[in-house]
């Protein structure tokens, strides 16, 4: 279906719609607050913006409902876009948007334009956060252009090292002290540098975030103003002073009131903005400890650079060592966060690779099932209704293909598994020769056999992905036990999970010559349909070999 493909993207485009709708109807919310100034038309003005909010109220529960039906569909496929759309309708339940958009039919209904202005601003930057978490769903693209800033940062951070102990090394050694002093200067820039790139880099990275959390803050904020505003409006309606008929002393009063609350409000925002500012340098602190390494380093840099100039070698020395000392702590850091970046890259992989088995499993069972049914129909009274029926199973089998692609693709692109890959390369032969038999109408035992051995290869492969994530979560739970131990770029699937599925993958060949071996009658394949297939059999156990020679000489790494 049309829906699998983008479903938060086309929902975030339609709700991007009513977004730029609703103001629309603000805008003439806004304009229709002033009396009308000749003859009525058959619809006054708030009646008419009444009507076009009750449309706008009715699209919003339709997306609403199609938004949950979209997670419904991409739930086996996608398992993270279904986890998208689920926590987008639960941010709207929570924020009641659907009946915000009711109420401010009623309030247009009724002719309370100033009330439903102020509702539509604050309803529309809720619609706006919403939009901004429909927009998030390229995760996995944030996650890799993560890793390559973190990685090129790691990069250039090694190379600082090389120079600096190289410069500490010449130092001891008896080089011309101005030299050094001058190299060490270039190396104490590059540092700082580099300690500037990761800040900016940071600020860049989290943009898009804060982004979200600002418009929900603002929301919130536009929500408790707008309450406030009513109960100030209720209470000083029920406070007015009853000796004042013409009413300017309330009016006076209110004046001054707003006076010293305007003066009150002004300070506390100074306040609070002063406050904020401390807090976020606190924040930059706490958060940024590999920067705040660097700059460490960068000033015992410049330290031993003035020792240098004056020729004290020594002292040079004790600081060019101290900066190496937080230089090598600002690597281990940056390693720590590309090993955790790398551990979410391959949870969120194989979540994904084991809901698209799952998927492929489901529908090759559809195939298995139908196949059998058309077997059970004896040659002579098979019609044409049932070399149709061989050819729609044949295009099924197509589309399972299709999905093996794509799962074949992802393991290819990430590169560090061998064995993996070339189960499901045999996996997707097998589903081939299925095909091109089922589009001959040939559902004999044959076809079925290998139908099997696909449905098996299938659970294996589930079963190995399942296998896999559990593994992850513990070394990732051992790691935080143990501290530092682990590889910087653990690879998708380990070596005793790689070493499991060469297993399986001969005894799956080995199953197959025992089923082919029934076949034969006599000491030679007569059949050349057999032949064949002891032919494919050869080439798939020499496949094998040839990963197992692979994963030994270390090609997985």
């Amino acid at each position: 279906m049309i829906a699998h493909i983008r479903l938060s993207s086309a929902f975030a485009l339609a709700l991007t719609a009513l977004f730029f709708l609703a103001p629309a109807v603000h805008a003439r919310t806004d304009s229709a607050s002033s009396p009308p100034k000749t003859a009525k038309d058959e619809l006054g003005p708030a009646e008419k913006l009444a009507l076009q909010e009750r449309r706008i109220a009715e699209q919003y529960k339709h997306l609403e409902n199609v938004l949950l039906r979209m997670a419904e569909l991409s739930a086996a496929s996608d398992p993270r876009k279904a986890a998208l759309l689920k926590k987008a309708v639960a941010q709207s339940k929570n924020q009641l948007i659907a009946v915000r958009l009711e109420q401010l039919v009623e309030l247009l209904g009724k002719d309370q334009l100033s009330r439903a202005i102020k509702d539509q601003e604050v309803l529309n930057l809720d619609l706006q956060s919403l939009l901004d978490l429909l927009m998030s769903e390229n995760g996995a693209k944030s996650l890799e252009e993560e890793r390559k800033r973190i990685a090129k940062l790691l990069k250039d951070l090694n190379k600082i090292i090389k120079q600096e102990e190289d410069v500490q090394s010449r130092t001891l050694g008896g080089d011309n002290t101005d030299r050094l002093a001058d190299e060490q200067g270039k190396i104490a820039e590059k540092t700082g540098g580099l300690a500037k790139r990761m800040k900016n880099d940071g600020k860049k990275a989290q943009g898009g975030e804060q982004k979200g959390k600002d418009g929900t803050e603002k929301a919130k904020e536009g929500r408790e103003n707008s309450k406030d505003g009513k109960d100030k409006a209720e209470s000083g309606e029920q406070k007015g002073d009853p000796t004042d008929q013409n009413g300017e002393k309330g009016q006076e009063g209110q004046k001054g009131q707003k006076g010293q609350k305007g003066q009150k409000g002004q300070q506390g925002q100074q306040g609070q903005q002063g406050e904020q500012s401390d807090r976020q340098q606190q924040q930059d602190s706490q958060q940024n400890p590999t920067e705040q390494r660097l700059k460490a380093a960068q000033k015992k840099m410049e330290e031993a650079k003035k020792k240098l100039e004056k020729a004290q070698r020594e002292g040079a020395a004790e600081d060019q060592e101290k900066a190496i000392e937080e230089l090598k702590k600002a690597q281990a850091e940056l390693e720590e966060i590309l090993r955790q970046l790398r551990e979410e890259q391959i949870a969120r992989m194989l979540a994904m690779l084991e809901a698209r088995f799952r998927k492929m499993f489901q529908m090759q069972q559809e195939v298995y099932i139908g196949t059998l049914r058309l077997d059970d129909v004896p040659q002579d009274r098979r019609t044409h209704n049932h070399e149709i029926e061989s050819s729609r199973l044949s295009g099924k089998e197509s589309q399972i293909v299709v999905e093996v692609d794509k799962a074949l693709a992802l393991l290819r692109e990430d590169g560090t598994a061998v064995a993996f890959p070339e189960a499901i390369e045999q996996m997707r032969e097998d589903m081939l020769q299925v095909v091109h038999r089922l589009a001959r109408t040939k559902v004999g035992k044959i076809t079925q056999g290998i139908e099997e051995d696909i449905l098996e290869a299938m659970k294996d492969m589930i079963e190995a992905l399942k296998k896999a994530q559990k593994d992850l979560e513990d070394k990732k739970s051992q790691r935080r036990q143990q501290g530092a131990g682990q590889p910087m770029d653990p690879p998708l699937i380990d070596m005793l999970a790689e070493l499991r599925m060469i297993r399986t993958l001969q005894m799956r060949v080995n199953k197959r010559t025992e089923r082919y071996s029934n076949m034969i009658e006599g000491e030679q394949a007569d059949s050349e349909e057999l032949v064949e297939a002891l032919r494919r059999l050869a080439e798939r156990e020499e496949r094998i070999y040839r990963v197992t020679r692979d994963i030994e000489m270390g090609k997985n790494k």
